[in-house]
């Protein structure tokens, strides 16, 4: 009798365990699945942004050399300042799912371009800030044309936040 209360104790033991890791499993997989689903969301939040700031400085040295209005440098202005922050939260999504240190760096970069252009758009004198500053964002958008905010390296997010610690306002 104690016999076969203990086998049946070992397998009733070995069926929960079974049972617990086929669950086990399976919430894992859907978790996988939704951190998949969360990170595709979060590359192609940042690609339009990353590309339009890529174009950023050649766009501000285009409008300056065709006397641009104050009005459209401050719309477009505005524009980059709105793109810094989509990148800002799309990199901060990513380092949330991936605890891939570049998009924290790549974070902090966006953040110092959000603040640069929100200085430049407040500041009576933007267009020549924007000026002194239009090799700096041109070596910013080298550094992100063609690049989908997953290709980044940690070495060029490194680059973009020492850049973006360049801007003066």
């Amino acid at each position: 009798m104690t016999r076969v209360t203990v086998r049946f104790g070992v397998v009733l033991a070995f069926i929960l365990l079974i049972a617990y890791s086929g669950f086990a499993t399976y919430r894992w997989m859907e978790a996988d699945g939704k951190n998949k689903s969360m990170m595709s969301y979060a590359v192609s939040l940042a690609d339009v942004p990353l590309w339009e700031l890529a174009e950023a400085g050649s766009m501000f040295e285009y409008l300056i050399r065709h006397n641009a209005t104050d009005k459209l440098l401050n719309e477009r202005i505005s524009t980059y300042s709105l793109h810094a922050r989509t990148l800002s939260y799309s990199s901060a999504m990513l380092h949330a799912l991936t605890k891939d240190e570049k998009y924290q760096i790549f974070r902090t970069a966006m953040k110092n371009l959000e603040g640069f252009f929100i200085t430049v758009k407040n500041r009576p004198n933007g267009k020549e800030v924007l000026e002194s500053n239009l090799d700096v964002l041109k070596w910013i958008g080298e550094v992100l044309k063609e690049k989908r905010i997953s290709d980044l390296t940690f070495k060029e997010a490194e680059k973009i936040l020492e850049l973006s610690g360049e801007l003066k306002t």
